[in-house]
């Protein structure tokens, strides 16, 4: 019986540029999902201020109310989404870390079967 030796491949091609663009995917997501939390905040504040003798102008009372309620519930989710920034951070890590971790294990018979060969 005779022995069969395994030599490992490996990819010059495509190994780092995928890393690379992974975190860079990264770091502008977090960057942008930050930008549009305040921006959010901050436009919507302005808005308020500028429509608010426009709100107060309003004849009925309990339509009156309604906005108000409408607004202040706007705000409050806007609030509880911001709180919730770092878990979304965390899943993006953690789904970039999965991705280079099981694109770092393809085999060599990636090419050969169309698939990848990992373990999901």
């Amino acid at each position: 019986m005779q022995r069969q030796e395994y030599a490992l491949v490996y990819e010059k091609k495509g190994t780092v540029m995928m890393t690379v663009m992974g975190l860079t995917t990264l770091i502008v997501g977090v960057g942008v999902a930050v930008l549009v939390l305040i921006f959010t905040g901050v436009l919507s504040g302005q808005v308020y201020v500028q429509v608010e003798p426009d709100i107060n102008a309003i004849n009925d009372t309990t339509i009156q109310g309604y906005v108000k309620d409408a607004i202040a519930a706007g705000f409050k989710g806007l609030k509880v989404t911001g709180s919730y920034m770092p878990i979304m951070v965390l899943a993006a890590i953690i789904a970039l870390v999965l991705t280079l971790i099981l694109s770092a294990t393809r085999t060599t018979t990636t090419y050969a079967t169309g698939g990848w060969g990992t373990a999901l």
